[in-house]
C-alpha cells in the first residue's frame, strides 16, 4: 500500500491495518508527517507539529500491539488538535497572539482520553483566534480550504476541517459554539459532529461560552464519529457542565434502517435565503431519503427562526465575560492584543444589555422544548442545510443570496445557531458538490442524547450517497 492510500483511509479502517500489522503506526505517522512537509507552508492548517512525538507514540503502538495490548480502534491512528485544546508541554495558542509562547502543564480530558486510546498526535492546527470567528486567519496562520486555496476553511475549527480535507491527518477534535464544527466541516467536505451538550468533557478547553461550547469529533467518515465519540464521551468530574449519565454504545453504531423514519424539514426555515446549489442539495437529500423509505413531515418550530438573535445576546456577553476574568487573572496583566474582528465581538458582547440576555435565556428554554415536544411527537430526525453558500473568501463580509447581500457571520450560523442553543446532537455531512467544484453540506439532528441515532441515520445517508472525490489541488 502506497503512503497516499494511507493518508486517505479512515481512521478505523487504519486502525485495522494497524492492528493486523498490514501498515505499521510508524510508517502511517511518516505517511502523514511527509504529506504535512510538502503541504501545510500553502494550506498553514498545522501551527505546531509534533513529530518526535507522533513517531514515539506510534514506536510504542506498534510494539505494544505486536505484543497483544492492543487498546482499541484507534491505538496507533493519527490525529490532529484543534489549538485551544490544551497539550502538556505543547503550545496551545488559541489563533492568539496573547499566547504564542503559552505552554500548559495539564491535558485536557480529550486529550488524555486519546492517550489512554493510544491514539498518535501530529500536531495543533488553526483556530479563529480564541474560537471567535469563522474565518481561521489569524496571526499564527491564514489557513486556505483544500478545495480552492482563495477560499476559506470556515471557522472556528478551520485548521482540522482543511486538515482532514487535504488528507493530513486522520481525524480531529473540534469546538463548536454555533457551528464551530459543522461550519469548516461544510466548506471542506468532511463529516463534524456536535455532540449532545455536555457529553463530551471540555475541560482544558479554551471556554468561550460556557452554556454552549461543544466539543466533539471531525473525521472523513462517519463511522470514525461514532468511534470517536467511544473514547472522548463520558463523565468527567473536572468539568461541572459535562453530564454524569452513562454514555451510549457508539461502537455498536450501525447505519440505520430508513424505512418508515420520519424526518422533520423546518418551516422556519424556508424564509432563510440560500444558494441555488445548496438548496437543490437539500431538496436532493430529501429525495433520497423518501427513497429509503423516510417519510417527510414538514414541523413548525417558531423560535428557531430566531436562533441567531438569541444567539447574539447570549454568547458575545458570555465570552466577554470569560475574556474579563482571563484580563483580570489568566492573562496577568499582560497587554491584551486581540484582533480587529475578535475586538468588535468583544464590544458587542460588552454592549448587550443583561435584560436581553436574560430574556434570550428564556427563549432558549422554551426553544428546547419545542424541540422536546417536536421529537416526542412527530419526528426521529431534523434535516437541514448546514450552511446557505459554498466556501466563501476569507475577507468577505457580506454573502449574495437570492440576489441580495447579507451580512457573512450571520448568514453563516443562521441554519446552525439555534441547534447549539439546544444543545441536540448535529451531525454536519457532504452531499455532494456544487457546480463551483465546492462541497455541499447538510445536518442531521437527533433529540437530546440520541446522538447513536444521528450517527446511524448519517452512516446510512453516506453509504446511499457516498464519499465525495478528493480535493482536485491534492
Amino acid at each position: 500500500m502506497h503512503d497516499d492510500q494511507i493518508v486517505w483511509l479512515g481512521a478505523v479502517a487504519l486502525g485495522r491495518l494497524i492492528r493486523s500489522g498490514e501498515v505499521t503506526a510508524v510508517r502511517a505517522a511518516r505517511a502523514y508527517l511527509n504529506r504535512i512537509e510538502r503541504l501545510n507552508p500553502s494550506l498553514e492548517a498545522y501551527v505546531t507539529i509534533t513529530e518526535d512525538r507522533a513517531l514515539s507514540e506510534a514506536a510504542s503502538a506498534d510494539a505494544e500491539i505486536a505484543a497483544g495490548a492492543w487498546r482499541g480502534p484507534l491505538h496507533g491512528v493519527p490525529y490532529c488538535l484543534k489549538d485551544i485544546v490544551q497539550t502538556a508541554g505543547i503550545r496551545t495558542t488559541a489563533g492568539s497572539s496573547i499566547l504564542t509562547d503559552w505552554v500548559p502543564t495539564e491535558d485536557a480530558t480529550v486529550v488524555t482520553r486519546l492517550v489512554e486510546a493510544g491514539a498518535v498526535l501530529l500536531g495543533k492546527v488553526n483556530t479563529h483566534e480564541f474560537a471567535f470567528g469563522a474565518t481561521t486567519q489569524t496571526v499564527q496562520a491564514k489557513t486556505k480550504n483544500p478545495w480552492d486555496l482563495s477560499r476559506s476553511p470556515a471557522g472556528s475549527s478551520g485548521g482540522s476541517g482543511a486538515a482532514l480535507a487535504a488528507g493530513l491527518a486522520a481525524f480531529s477534535i473540534g469546538s463548536d459554539t454555533a457551528g464551530s464544527i459543522r461550519g469548516p466541516a461544510a466548506f471542506c467536505g468532511i463529516a463534524g459532529l456536535k455532540p449532545t451538550w455536555g457529553l463530551v468533557s471540555a475541560a482544558g478547553v479554551v471556554a468561550q461560552s460556557f452554556t454552549s461550547d461543544h466539543v466533539g469529533p471531525m473525521a472523513r467518515r462517519v463511522e470514525d464519529l461514532a468511534c470517536l465519540m467511544s473514547v472522548i464521551a463520558g463523565p468527567d468530574s473536572a468539568d461541572p457542565t459535562c453530564l454524569t449519565g452513562q454514555a451510549p454504545d457508539f461502537l455498536a453504531c450501525a447505519a440505520a434502517k430508513l424505512d418508515g423514519i420520519r424526518v422533520g424539514v423546518v418551516e422556519e426555515f424556508k424564509s432563510f435565503p440560500v444558494q441555488p446549489d445548496v438548496g437543490a442539495a437539500f431538496e436532493a437529500t430529501l429525495r433520497r431519503l423518501e427513497g429509503l423509505g423516510a417519510r417527510i413531515v414538514p414541523i413548525s418550530l417558531p423560535l428557531l427562526g430566531r436562533a441567531p438573535a438569541i444567539n447574539n445576546a447570549i454568547v458575545p456577553p458570555e465570552t466577554m465575560a470569560q475574556h474579563q476574568l482571563w484580563q483580570a487573572d489568566w492573562f496577568k496583566g499582560h497587554e491584551i492584543r486581540y484582533g480587529e474582528d475578535v475586538s468588535a465581538l468583544l464590544a458587542m458582547g460588552a454592549a448587550v444589555p443583561g435584560t436581553a440576555t436574560i430574556l434570550a435565556q428564556r427563549d432558549r428554554i422554551e426553544l428546547r422544548q419545542q424541540f422536546s415536544s417536536a421529537f416526542a411527537e412527530k419526528v426521529d430526525i431534523v434535516l437541514a442545510p448546514t450552511l446557505p453558500m459554498t466556501a466563501t473568501r476569507p475577507d468577505q463580509k457580506t454573502v449574495d443570496l437570492g440576489g441580495k447581500e447579507y451580512g457573512m457571520i450571520d448568514s453563516i450560523i443562521q441554519f446552525m445557531c439555534g441547534f447549539s442553543l439546544a444543545g441536540v446532537p448535529t451531525l454536519a455531512l457532504p452531499v455532494g458538490l456544487a457546480n463551483d467544484g465546492l462541497p455541499v453540506s447538510v445536518q442531521v439532528v437527533g433529540p437530546h442524547l440520541h446522538d447513536a441515532r444521528v450517527l446511524a441515520v448519517g452512516l446510512a445517508l453516506e453509504q446511499e450517497i457516498g464519499p465525495l472525490p478528493h480535493p482536485p489541488m491534492m
